[in-house]
């Protein structure tokens, strides 16, 4: 199964690597410095208002229809027609309540027209993941990783093409229309490919069947919303606790772009962990051994990742942004510990969703949310932005953490001998190391490079990977569960 598991991720990362790290760090850093901080910072606290409710559009379906479909593949046949009619319904009602909550927030009609392409694109990124979700419950983790980076390929060369030619001149509306375009392709390419598994459905429903399905996916639709709130709050309350809101969302959306990049790398390691970890519990296999290795290769690279930022924050955020301040890289180094948080969310959060404690979850996030605002409401007015990267950190920390902390205790993970310490040994030796590296040598590029072979050395020679296993996966063995 861990064999099974690396191939696919293996193929995964390798494809989304090709992909996603350039729309980040090269289109949508792009278009940031081509507009400037004000008119990005309207556009991402258009974006985050336009997150509050998404939890009308998603109500959990998409996690709830990828750990069901992988416990028992035919139960897609019968729910996929009444769920797909409900998500379009919901959606009509997200759009509806979000443009009423703008224009009640005192939106312009410039905003307020953003705002309504805005909604636009969730449901149609929504209606992409729900597919999606439904592909990796089938177990078909080969198909869902050339899906999966799609509609940033499309938005590459719409967007390109407005930044690198005289096709036409880039500004945050046209970025908009560019993505509503490409989503629109990417949902009708990925229906098209889950089409044929698809035979057999039965149109007909019975409401009660309905609503007893409404009423098991609530708990994943209430954590949907809590994760939701306490994620992009900051960005929407900014403009409202200081003057220079605007601005200062436009230093925190740079600040935050090299933490989406890899946010969006760990969230597709999530998407593969959740199905199958289900398959794995529905069948009573032991899951130890996977979660032991994903929480390694997951949780001691964010370390990684946080410690090289925040060491060479200010060269990062100077290739990141010619113009950018050393405020504007305290702001980065800070955030960036979110990551660390969000890779061991990804793991053992998923875990317990697969496992159905959502119990647990809820009221976890429900903790994280008080946390989040109180820091925010506190921190903004004295820090601004960095008071916001401040709140983000803490709480992504204290959700990785409690999540750890409840998977292992309610699940009864049993590591192999010796793993913990040898796991804290490495997180304590890589965080010298690069306090000494950073010490040493002055070149980002080579400190990061550095680092990043600290790492490699680590996760070596203290076994907490397999050299001889993870080679043999190179050659793409795929899931034996793969449906051709």
């Amino acid at each position: 199964m861990k064999k099974a598991f690396v191939s696919n991720l293996i193929l995964l990362m390798s494809v989304n690597l090709l992909i996603k790290p350039f729309w980040i760090l090269g289109i949508d850093r792009g278009v940031q410095n081509h507009v400037g901080y004000v008119d990005y910072g309207i556009y991402l606290n258009l974006f985050n208002f336009s997150m509050l409710l998404i939890t009308l559009l998603e109500m959990g379906i998409n996690t709830y229809v990828s750990s069901t479909v992988a416990r028992d593949p035919e139960r897609l046949k019968a729910e996929f027609i009444p769920l797909t009619g409900f998500k379009l319904l919901s959606s009509l009602l997200y759009v509806g309540v979000t443009i009423a909550l703008g224009l009640a927030n005192g939106f312009d009609d410039y905003r307020v027209g953003l705002l309504f392409f805005l909604t636009i694109n969730q449901i149609l990124s929504y209606f992409y993941m729900y597919f999606r979700a439904i592909v990796g419950g089938l177990q078909l983790f080969k198909t869902d990783a050339f899906l999966s980076v799609i509609d940033r390929l499309l938005m590459i060369i719409f967007c390109g093409l407005m930044l690198w030619t005289s096709f036409l001149e880039m500004s945050i509306s046209r970025f908009i229309y560019a993505q509503t375009f490409a989503y629109t392709i990417a949902v009708s390419i990925t229906l098209a490919v889950l089409w044929k598994h698809l035979k057999g459905l039965r149109f007909g429903f019975k409401t009660p069947e309905l609503v007893q399905v409404l009423k098991q996916m609530l708990p994943y639709a209430l954590l949907s919303l809590l994760m939701t709130l306490y994620t992009r709050l900051d960005a929407v309350i900014m403009p409202k606790l200081i003057e220079n809101g605007d601005y200062m969302n436009g230093i925190y959306a740079s600040a935050y772009r090299l933490l989406d990049a890899s946010n969006m790398m760990a969230a597709m390691v999530s998407m593969m962990l959740l199905p199958l970890f289900a398959r794995m519990l529905a069948t009573k296999e032991n899951i130890s051994g996977i979660v032991q290795f994903s929480g390694t290769i997951m949780i001691l690279p964010a370390l990684t990742l946080c410690m090289a930022a925040w060491l060479y924050q200010s060269e990062i955020m100077h290739q990141m942004n010619p113009k950018s301040t050393s405020y504007a890289a305290m702001v980065f180094g800070t955030v960036m510990f979110s990551f660390l948080g969000l890779a061991s969310m990804y793991v053992f959060g998923t875990l317990l969703t697969a496992a159905a404690h959502l119990r647990t979850l809820n009221s976890l996030a429900l903790v994280a949310l008080v946390i989040n605002l109180g820091l925010n409401g506190f921190l903004i007015p004295k820090y601004q932005a960095l008071g916001a990267a401040i709140a983000s950190a803490t709480t992504q920390l204290f959700i990785g953490f409690s999540n750890f902390w409840f998977a292992r205790k309610n699940l009864k993970l049993n590591f192999e001998k010796g793993f913990a310490l040898k796991f804290l040994l490495a997180a304590l030796l890589l965080v010298l190391g690069s306090l000494l590296i950073r010490n040493w040598i002055s070149d980002w590029l080579i400190g990061i490079l550095a680092i990043g072979s600290l790492l490699i050395f680590l996760l070596l020679s203290l076994k907490l990977i397999n050299p001889a296993e993870s080679s043999g996966l190179l050659k793409g063995l795929m899931d034996k569960r793969e449906r051709k």
